[in-house]
């Protein structure tokens, strides 16, 4: 019989997903870059190193021409809908294209 111990192991590290992996400041830039070929972009991991809550408190892209806020944070949200699946919070600050950029 198994201890209750080795039982919430088994629970949390074998699961019908299997073992979950932390989600990083460089996969979330990564995927930001190549998705929305982000000029410049600032991402943080606000959650003490943990991997569940991050802050992209800057990010420009052509993609976000024409776009309002709202708008330019569900693209983020799409483009990360994967790690938003293993995070807990995702804080988005600064939404800017390339022109906006330069002004500011």
């Amino acid at each position: 019989m198994l201890s209750s111990t080795v039982r919430a192991v088994k629970t949390t590290l074998g699961g019908v997903r299997g073992v979950r992996m932390a989600v990083t400041v460089a996969q979330v830039e990564q995927k930001l870059k190549e998705a929305l070929q982000a000029q410049e972009i600032e991402v943080f991991d606000t959650s003490g190193g943990c991997g569940a809550s991050f802050e992209v408190s800057l990010l420009v892209s052509e993609q976000f021409e024409g776009k309002r806020a709202l708008q330019r944070h569900r693209l983020i949200n799409g483009v990360l809908a994967e790690e938003l699946k293993e995070i807990h919070a995702l804080s988005i600050k600064k939404t800017l294209t390339p022109e906006e950029f330069k002004t500011k």
